[in-house]
């Protein structure tokens, strides 16, 4: 589904593209470490780590729960790093 506004979405995309990676690499996994430990997809890890295409909500569930994240606590990270007056919304 593409959105109205591709470039305020990708601002958000970036972002949670810069959180899974930095949790990732808190916990000193490598991508494949983590791919093969909770059998996911390099592919899917590398593309949603470097926000290459729109993600779905079950690839960003199954990330966080291999993780250990909540699914809200991702979108409180992302929340909180996007600009004050962010809207995908035009008011």
């Amino acid at each position: 589904m593409q959105h109205a506004n591709t470039k305020k979405s990708g601002i958000i995309f970036q972002i949670l593209a810069k959180e899974l990676r930095k949790e990732r690499e808190r916990q000193q996994k490598s991508i494949r470490l983590l791919a093969y430990e909770f059998d996911i997809q390099m592919s899917l890890i590398s593309r949603l780590e470097n926000g290459v295409n729109e993600p779905k909500l079950i690839s960003i569930w199954t990330l966080c729960e291999a993780l250990d994240i909540t699914p809200s606590e991702l979108m409180k990270r992302i929340e909180n790093n996007l600009p004050e007056d962010f809207s995908l919304i035009e008011k």
